[in-house]
């Protein structure tokens, strides 16, 4: 097995999602294996990506966000940018969303929808929402969908989502080496950056995007339901929603 044939493996791991880390292991155990039969394999020219790689997030600009997600042709993709924008939820818990999370005030057209939830990572309860903008590209992805409660609302693997984003990120930006800096993570970053520019208070913030917060604190955040959907639609929405589409908002 020569060099040429492990650096169009690592080439094809990068550009299905796969991290560093599990791209260095893929490419260790070929040369396990390899010498298991005598095979010796070095990688002295194999361009695999760094250990501790520094991940550098894209520096979004609200516009930039729409141009983004533009350039994308999946409609559930689309969704997904969107509501990871305007939501600030992770990846993992936007895709452990159930029909039954959305279904009383999706169908009702209430807008921002309210999500009250439990981070999977921390067991943490908060609540946040979805604009109208990614409400509407929701409506767009679900228009031929049917789903009872129980139906997770975005059939799709968290790796297919980091492929995807990788593949519009390089329409965009041409060869992407290494992480992805137009990540799904980096528009949960940019929900944080934009709110925290147009001096939302802080605590919003961190409440909204389920971290925990000083118990001392919790005072700030003893609001009702609809207390904060006015909130995040004055304070949070304008500055989430890309200005090119909100004549596309209904």
């Amino acid at each position: 097995m020569d060099r040429v044939t492990l650096n169009n493996f690592v080439a094809w791991l990068q550009n299905r999602g796969y991290s560093p880390k599990t791209i260095r292991i893929y490419v260790g155990a070929v040369q396990s294996l390899a010498k298991y039969f005598d095979v010796p394999i070095s990688l002295r020219y194999v361009q695999l990506p760094p250990a501790h790689p520094v991940n550098k997030k894209h520096p979004w600009n609200i516009e930039e966000v729409g141009e983004f997600i533009a350039a994308m042709d999946k409609s559930v993709y689309k969704s997904i940018a969107a509501s990871i924008l305007q939501s600030g939820l992770s990846v993992s818990d936007l895709l452990a969303l159930t029909y039954g999370d959305i279904k009383e005030e999706f169908e009702k057209g209430i807008a921002p929808i309210c999500l009250s939830l439990t981070r999977k990572k921390t067991g943490i309860s908060f609540i946040t929402f979805l604009g109208s903008w990614s409400v509407k590209l929701l409506k767009d992805y679900l228009a031929h969908e049917k789903l009872d409660n129980e139906t997770p609302i975005y059939n799709v693997s968290s790796r297919a989502v980091h492929a995807y984003f990788r593949k519009t990120a390089q329409k965009i930006a041409g060869h992407i080496k290494g992480r992805n800096p137009y990540s799904p993570h980096s528009l949960r970053a940019a929900f944080r950056t934009f709110l925290s520019d147009h001096k939302v208070n802080p605590l919003y913030i961190e409440y909204w995007m389920g971290h925990a917060l000083p118990e001392q604190q919790g005072a700030y955040i003893n609001k009702s339901r609809e207390s904060w959907r006015q909130t995040y639609k004055e304070q949070a929405e304008p500055w989430l929603t890309p200005p090119q589409c909100k004549d596309t908002i209904i």
